[in-house]
């Protein structure tokens, strides 16, 4: 909560208090001067200052919390009900029931009023020295009439509880999804809520009663019911009037990693070339892919989606091995002897030689420990892991060496008298004869530090077993309140080296990375970003390769340093920065927001050795770029004339190369004009009426642009008619809906030309 929101709800309370506190008082006693209004049974002002200064300290509260899991209905039914309970029995007590005890008059009505029964007909009683009903018990019956109205809501809303979901979210301009929920990741919800605040959150389901939705809601998630594996469900979610979409943040959390990719394939085809309600943003998402191998590699196959779409992996076993390189780093571990082949075991070692890569750029911290895999297959998992690194350009773990023959007990003993602080890793699957041996070596070898896999737990357990045997189980939620982040992860470590190199503690922008200003956390992880994403637009490529780094030709390192500066104007303007003739951070202002081509020659040296700087850091932390034929996009314009004929049923029709693809009902049959084949394909009917005009009868003419560039032989392309792979010598053409397909370099030579400049991903 900010101060000032903390004042407001100070302020508005205090009142609200002070006020129900008078009115309580007025009963018995006469108020002097302007305060003698709360005695008065027809003054107005007492309560309409009350029931402001109530509304404005819960509201104010409410709207703070409201990610937060607070049960709001609750506090403002106890608020209300307190409010009651004081100024009734206040009231009450004071003209008391004939024959009735005063306590037992003043529990009758005050049960009386909460249940509405209002009765005020003692207050015209002889005995009775009021003025007409006390203005305390008025306040009481608005405050009761409060609380009946806030109840029935609360139960209406219950009951309703799925269609309002749905609604919220239908209309909602600014969307985060998450899909593929289920248990196990159910615990990142409250962390993908965290930093969402403006966001509508909403969980897709096809089952309400699946075991994590309460948890959802809890965490401020609306959860809607519906089949997300349908296009048409997501669609009708997703997109807005006028060719538009509110997705800005999307989590896909499905277990199984093929099913996470597939829906994952199947939101881009509905957002396609839409744009977004709420101005034009990139979609971030988180994509669930465990496999620790494949989770790198999807994480840098994206990379050609930015600016567009900027994505991030998340992986159980690497999230899990994170965890214990932590702890383990936290207790001066010196060397960690792994035991059990699964993923967690590669996860492990590439996790200790990212830090490895990390600390070698630093030059900081404690040395990373040393490596030794125990068991018959541990030669083949270093084999892995120096393969895995291999195919990114990478080197392996410096310190890593295999006990394929050895009994574990030996090997413990051995690493016990040689190293200061050893740990030993049970990274197999659950095992109990595993769990009962690191149970006897951590009680043998007390200063042995033992991490036990078990299958109850989550993440890392919170107190050791016994001696110094912990207990872990595999988890997403890294325990920092958010997902670990790879791009701002590599941002900050870019950040810190460049504090280090040029250090300036009055510099805002070269504070320490946990006190930087927003502004400035999202600066550096936009460089990141945009370092990555204009490679990838010149050619340039983050995937595996045997091929060396290369540094970017001239005519690349240009076009990046140019993608650097727009990128950055754009930022600065989003901010309220302007040009002025010098730097002045106060006044927002400064000599280089100008348009590149206006810019000084020496702003766009220092622009293009920025780029160098972040491509040279970049790779150190293990991420090299080189030149790819596969990876240019080129702009393509339409041309020639075609025969198409709507059809009503669904149909199939076949590449060249024999694969069948299906056509809608609704959809385009074409044939080009001047094919003497006569081959047809099928064109849906929203992409064929934007990119052909009529030419009378049966004849149109292909209009407009798309952007293509040559198929990687074997990939897979999620067509709009299927999937279909791709042959050597293949052109991938992405059209204007963001629909894909391939052709031919015949077809294309035939049917487009090439616009002059390249595009932009």
């Amino acid at each position: 909560m900010s101060e000032r929101a903390r004042w407001v709800v100070r302020v508005a309370g205090t009142v609200y208090l002070v006020g129900v506190g008078l009115l309580a008082l007025a009963v018995y006693v006469d108020l002097p001067g302007p305060l003698s209004a709360y005695g008065d049974s027809t003054a107005s002002w007492p309560v309409a200052l009350n029931l402001v200064a109530g509304l404005v300290a819960f509201g104010t509260w409410r709207w703070v919390n409201r990610r937060n899991t607070r049960p709001f209905a609750v506090v403002l039914l106890g608020m209300g009900i307190a409010t009651v309970l004081v100024l009734a029995s206040a009231s009450y007590a004071r003209c008391p029931d004939a024959g009735l005890s005063t306590g037992w008059s003043v529990v009758t009505r005050v049960v009386g009023l909460i249940t509405n029964n209002y009765a005020v007909d003692m207050f015209a009683a002889p005995g009775c020295t009021t003025d007409g009903v006390p203005l305390a018990l008025q306040f009481a019956r608005l405050a009761q009439l409060i609380v009946l109205l806030v109840a029935a809501t609360s139960a209406l809303t219950a009951l309703l509880r799925t269609q309002v979901d749905r609604i919220a979210v239908r209309w909602s301009p600014r969307l985060s999804v998450a899909l593929g929920v289920d248990v196990t990741s159910a615990p990142l919800l409250t962390a993908l809520a965290v930093d969402a605040e403006r966001y509508t959150l909403a969980a897709l389901t096809s089952d309400p009663a699946a075991p994590w939705v309460a948890q959802a809601r809890a965490a401020g998630w609306r959860v809607v019911v519906t089949d997300p594996r349908r296009l048409e469900s997501i669609s009708r979610l997703i997109t807005r009037p006028g060719h538009r979409h509110a997705l800005h943040r999307l989590a896909v959390l499905a277990p199984d990693s093929t099913e996470a990719q597939r829906l994952m394939s199947l939101v881009q085809d509905v957002v396609g070339e839409r744009r977004q309600v709420a101005g034009p943003q990139a979609v971030r998402v988180l994509l669930r892919i465990d496999e620790a191998w494949q989770a790198e590699d999807w994480r840098r196959r994206y990379l050609s989606r930015i600016p567009s779409w900027i994505v991030d992996t998340i992986s159980e076993n690497e999230v899990t091995a994170r965890l214990l390189v932590d702890d383990a780093l936290a207790r001066g571990v010196d060397h960690v002897l792994v035991t059990g082949q699964s993923d967690l075991t590669f996860a492990l070692v590439a996790e200790l030689a990212q830090r490895e890569r990390e600390q070698g750029l630093s030059g900081e911290g404690a040395r990373v420990p040393g490596v030794s895999v125990v068991g018959p297959d541990a030669e083949q998992v270093i084999e892995e892991h120096a393969l895995a690194q291999s195919r990114f350009g990478n080197t392996r773990l410096d310190r890593v060496r295999a006990e394929p023959a050895r009994d574990l007990d030996d090997v413990v003993a051995d690493s016990v008298r040689e190293h200061r602080v050893p740990a030993l890793v049970f990274s197999g699957d659950v095992d109990v004869t595993d769990q009962r041996r690191a149970s006897r070596l951590g009680a043998t070898y007390p200063g042995l530090l033992v991490y036990s896999r078990h299958t109850e737990v989550t993440g890392l357990g919170g107190e050791p077993l016994l001696a110094q045997v912990r207990a872990f189980g595999s988890t997403l939620d890294a325990g920092r309140g958010h997902p670990v982040d790879s791009w701002e992860q590599i941002a900050r470590l870019v950040h810190e080296d460049y504090v280090r190199q040029f250090p300036d503690p009055d510099d805002p922008a070269r504070r320490p990375w946990d006190e930087l200003e927003a502004f400035y956390r999202e600066s550096n992880v936009r460089q990141v970003l945009t370092a990555l994403g204009s490679a990838v637009e010149v050619g340039r490529s983050w995937g595996a390769s045997a091929d060396p780094a290369a540094p970017p030709s001239d005519d690349q390192l240009d076009r990046m340093a140019r993608a650097e500066h727009e990128s950055w104007l754009r930022h600065l303007g989003e901010h309220d920065w302007t040009w002025g003739p010098t730097r002045d951070r106060a006044a927002k202002r400064h000599p280089d927001l100008l348009p590149w081509d206006q810019l000084s020659d020496e702003s766009r040296e220092k622009t293009r050795r920025g780029v160098l700087e972040s491509l040279a850091l970049l790779e150190a932390l293990g991420y090299r770029s080189f030149d790819d034929p596969y990876a240019a996009w080129v702009r393509l314009r339409r041309r020639g004339e075609v025969r198409a004929v709507r059809r009503d049923e669904r149909w199939s029709w076949s590449t060249s190369d024999g694969t069948v693809l299906h056509g809608a009902a609704g959809d385009w049959e074409v044939t080009d004009a001047d094919d003497p084949t006569g081959a047809s394909r099928s064109v849906a009917a929203d992409v064929f009426e934007r990119t052909h005009q009529p030419l009378g009868g049966d004849r149109w003419r292909r209009v407009g642009e798309v952007r293509g560039r040559r198929a990687r032989p074997g990939e897979v392309v999620h067509t709009l008619e299927g999937d279909t792979t791709a042959r050597p010598g293949q052109w991938l053409l992405h059209g204007v809906a963001g629909e894909e397909w391939l052709v031919s370099e015949e077809h294309l030579r035939a049917s487009y030309d090439e616009v002059a400049e390249a595009s932009a991903t």
